[in-house]
């Protein structure tokens, strides 16, 4: 890879953000509907992590923006510096560029959190420079996350035996008694904590799954026991009797999705207990801490939301649909289309921000203490780099799950625009009830519905070879017949409703259509959000439209 100047100044970096989505060559500008595309909020999450590497300290990342009287005032180092957020950026670059071409600025930004996170390594795992000693297991799990995706990105045996040497060395750290291990240096006084080791649980068998390494899915699964049958934090109807950090939902179902893919990676559980455990779970966070449009509780009873706690939602809901549970698809498309994209900062002018540098580190940064309505939610605090990672990963989650192909079908799960080599879905959702589908191939085509629309309602416009039928009770509409270069329209309608949300014993009075908010009453504050009057009308604005959907080397 050419070496490049370390200097990136911020006109060359918006110029080359901007050029991002470029058409693919050759081919002649097309409309399309001005409705969310993922990888407008990407974009801004990219500048803003190349912003948050600090040149002065080899590019150490800065975990937070200092927030003093509920104002964002400097960048700040912190503990969580290190494997956590090191890892979270290079993995949320190596995401990005799944979806998005990689920039020059994107690339060297990679190239310089990698070289920093594997400095880090001592003794076979991550070190904290600051404490000199392995760092936080939680954040050994942040850094298995990134070398799991660069794995899988790029495979290498130096990277393979990375990763295989980082297993071993934690599984050496840990206490082993009887078929399980734990760590005794993550419990407090009043929880043993082994969602905050447990969260390694997902990128191991992941790696797994890439290899086959034995090694990896029996750490997994010792792990795994440790959480299901020796910490009583969450119980067996899925409630979990602890606050604060002991009850921290990101780890917590961040977990729980690792040892749903553990338990379908192996042979050492009764998967149908397991899959039931962690149903249980998803369905107590979300009839106690969550709101329908997707506002997740940071922890159980906390106040506000972390955007991490969102995209952990999105991703035990998605490992819970391949257990057969469809209807979470609902909760998916919900929480994409409002909390998620509307916990970002976009324009930060307003905030009386004095130095540029923390400007352009929280421009396109993802919320940590977010209000349903309103970003800043603490007036002493910070705003994490860690929600940076979550964002991106919640916009990965959702494009990788989009449209999916399987042998002889291509299913279309989330109704956002969004390709692939084999269909292209233009949604014209919140303005108007309609999706043109452009296929690239003859494949049938299964589109879910949401729960509020049955497939006796669509009107469908396309070839005369055109059939289609219902499935599943009328949740499903597939399509046969179909013609490769064809255009096929479907169109519906969309149900307006006024619903009246408490979230912290606070009212939020919303104005649904379909699936997406747009208005959300009282107005926030200090960065009030959902401020979406432009999608009040009725017929949706165009745009020329970037085609250039990326192919995902990595999947999740």
């Amino acid at each position: 890879m050419r070496l490049m100047s370390d200097r990136i100044t911020r006109r060359s970096l918006l110029r080359s953000v901007a050029s991002l989505p470029a058409a693919v060559a050759g081919a002649a500008p097309a409309l399309r509907p001005d409705t969310l595309d993922l990888r407008g909020p990407l974009r801004g999450a990219v500048a803003c992590l190349i912003h948050r590497m600090d040149p002065s300290q080899n590019y150490r990342p800065w975990f937070a923006v200092a927030v003093e009287h509920g104002k964002p005032v400097r960048l700040r180092h912190d503990n969580w510096d290190f494997g956590d957020t090191s890892g979270r950026f290079l993995e949320a670059l190596i995401l990005a560029r799944q979806m998005i071409p990689a920039s020059s600025e994107m690339q060297f930004g990679e190239e310089r959190i990698r070289r920093f996170l594997l400095s880090l390594f001592q003794d076979g795992v991550i070190a904290n420079p600051d404490q000199k000693a392995p760092d936080h297991m939680f954040a050994q799990g942040g850094a298995l996350y990134a070398l799991v995706t660069d794995y899988e990105a790029q495979p290498t045996a130096a990277a393979r035996a990375r990763i295989e040497h980082l297993i071993k060395s934690l599984s050496r750290l840990a206490v082993r008694t009887g078929d399980y291990l734990w760590f005794p240096q993550v419990a407090t006084k009043i929880a043993p904590c082994s969602h905050m080791a447990a969260y390694q649980v997902l990128p191991v068998v992941r790696y797994y799954e890439l290899t086959g390494h034995p090694e990896a899915l029996a750490y997994a699964e010792r792990l795994s026991r440790w959480v299901l049958f020796h910490d009583p934090t969450v119980n067996e109807d899925g409630l979990i009797g602890k606050t604060g950090w002991e009850g921290h939902l990101h780890a917590w179902m961040d977990t729980f999705s690792g040892i749903i893919r553990c338990s379908r990676a192996g042979h050492a559980f009764d998967h149908g207990y397991v899959a039931t455990r962690c149903r249980k779970l998803y369905e107590w966070v979300r009839a106690t801490q969550t709101s329908p449009f997707g506002w997740v509780a940071d922890s159980v009873g906390a106040k506000t939301c972390e955007t991490d706690t969102i995209t952990s939602a999105i991703r035990l809901a998605l490992e819970l649909v391949k257990e057969g549970y469809p209807e979470y698809w609902n909760d998916i498309e919900r929480f994409v289309r409002n909390q998620l994209v509307e916990n970002q900062f976009h324009d930060v002018s307003g905030l009386g921000i004095r130095d540029r540098q923390t400007e352009e580190g929280l421009r396109g940064c993802f919320e940590s203490w977010a209000h349903p309505n309103d970003l800043i939610g603490v007036d002493d605090g910070d705003i994490e780099g860690c929600c940076i990672n979550g964002g991106i990963r919640g916009l990965f989650l959702a494009h990788q799950n989009a449209i999916v192909r399987e042998r002889n079908l291509i299913r279309v799960n989330l109704l956002l625009s969004a390709g692939t080599p084999d269909l292209e879905v233009a949604s014209y959702l919140p303005f108007e009830g309609r999706l043109d589908l452009y296929p690239h191939s003859p494949v049938p085509v299964l589109i879910r519905l949401p729960d509020w629309l049955s497939a006796g309602s669509v009107r469908v416009a396309g070839g005369s070879d055109l059939r289609r039928s219902e499935e599943q009770a009328g949740h499903y509409l597939r399509l046969d017949g179909i013609s490769a270069a064809s255009k096929i329209v479907l169109r519906f309608e969309q149900p307006e409703r006024h619903g009246i949300h408490t979230v912290v014993e606070k009212e939020y009075r919303c104005l649904w259509r379909g699936d997406t908010v747009l208005e959300m009453l009282p107005e926030g504050n200090r960065y009030p959000t959902y401020r979406r009057q432009a999608m009040l009308a009725s017929h949706c604005p165009m745009k020329h439209g970037d085609l250039s959907y990326q192919v995902p080397r990595v999947h999740w």
